[in-house]
């Protein structure tokens, strides 16, 4: 199991605040999820990315 990048523990932590009642589902917060998934997704590309040249310098 790969480890959580930072972008996917603020998204968790913010769904557990709504759900906890802490914070409201509105469209602010929506957007800040909506960013912290783009987010995260990149993280993950350029994980990737680097992890494949990493391989190709090795070989």
């Amino acid at each position: 199991m790969g480890s959580r990048s930072l972008p996917d523990m603020l998204r968790s932590t913010l769904q557990s605040h709504v759900a906890e009642a802490d914070l409201q589902d509105d469209e602010e917060l929506r957007n800040i999820l909506d960013k912290l998934t783009k987010l995260s997704s990149k993280v993950a590309e350029t994980k990737a990315r680097v992890i494949a040249q990493r391989a190709e310098k090795n070989k």
